[in-house]
């Protein structure tokens, strides 16, 4: 990719976050109104363009067990790094849990944008692979780390029983689950079902983006330094640098590779704030962090991208 192209890829994804921004400032609708949009697009827009793409997907001649044992040590590596980090820097523990989520967790709604802009259906079909193998890691590994971290909420919570809550009440997991199984058994699917999904699936990503910019929190820039350098630097730099090892090392096809790097490059997910709130993080934190992430990866990306793919 030329850096023009890459720009020229990511200036639509990112004039539409910034007027989700600008629809929110300005109160052009209520802020009811994002909450609701937010709910949608997760618990049924997502879903639907994840089951929609995951069941017809041509999965034969992808390396998926490659794929996740790069994932797997990817984000065990970057864990490792992080959690030896804090143990120097020592970061408050709700903090760190911030710290951790903005480095490794990434914004699905932005990156399937990308993706299609940047490498067509055939890349999107990977990314879909991909994100169905990372979000039950992810999830996984951030409750683990805000129950080993947190200062508030039951401390004597069964970490196990968050873990499995978190993955069964999931919806991205579970419409994951359902389109694999659907993929595997090649369970027919009613056209009418097929293309109400995909009608679904169309509105997610521009819905979606709205959703990131309207929640973004101008404001909250003003927070610790050294948290937002340390989760920006894991994200934006460890992460990719990681991701670009690993793939040289189990010989990863160069269209899985490519995608894969854009993935790690994503700015944190918004969820994020949700499960700070939720499991006892530093939920404000957690929101600058969104924010810088998700204005950041406008300068980040294409520079990583032309340096490493």
């Amino acid at each position: 990719f030329t850096f023009l192209a890459i720009i020229l890829a990511i200036v639509p994804v990112f004039l539409i976050i910034f007027c989700g921004l600008i629809c929110a400032h300005y109160k052009f609708v209520s802020s009811d109104f994002w909450r609701g949009a937010e709910k949608v697009t997760y618990f049924l827009l997502f879903p639907a363009l994840l089951i929609s793409k995951i069941a017809v997907a041509d999965l034969v001649g992808l390396d998926i067990l490659n794929a996740a044992i790069v994932i797997v040590l990817l984000y065990a590596v970057l864990t490792l790094v992080l959690v030896v980090l804090q143990i120097v820097v020592k970061f408050p523990p709700f903090k760190f849990t911030s710290v951790y989520q903005g480095g490794i967790r990434l914004n699905t709604y932005i990156g399937l944008s990308l993706v299609i802009a940047l490498f067509g259906p055939d890349g999107l079909v990977i990314a879909i692979m991909l994100i169905t193998l990372m979000i039950p890691a992810l999830n996984i590994l951030c409750v683990l780390v805000l129950e080993l971290y947190h200062q508030q909420g039951d401390s004597n919570g069964n970490i196990f029983k968050r873990v499995s809550k978190s993955i069964v009440n999931n919806p991205l997991i579970l419409s994951c689950m359902v389109g694999v199984l659907i993929n595997i058994l090649r369970l027919p699917i009613p056209s009418v079902l097929l293309e109400t999904l995909d009608i679904f699936s169309k509105a997610t990503l521009p819905l979606g983006l709205l959703t990131v910019g309207a929640a973004l929190n101008l404001r909250s820039i003003s927070a610790s330094i050294a948290p937002l350098v340390v989760s920006s630097v894991a994200k934006f730099l460890l992460l990719p640098m990681i991701a670009v090892v690993l793939c040289s090392l189990f010989n990863v096809e160069p269209l899985m590779r490519g995608v894969l790097l854009l993935l790690t490059l994503l700015p944190t997910a918004s969820a994020s704030y949700i499960l700070a709130r939720q499991l006892g993080g530093d939920y404000e934190l957690m929101a600058t962090i969104i924010t810088v992430q998700t204005l950041l990866a406008g300068i980040m990306m294409p520079v990583m991208l032309i340096i490493l793919v």
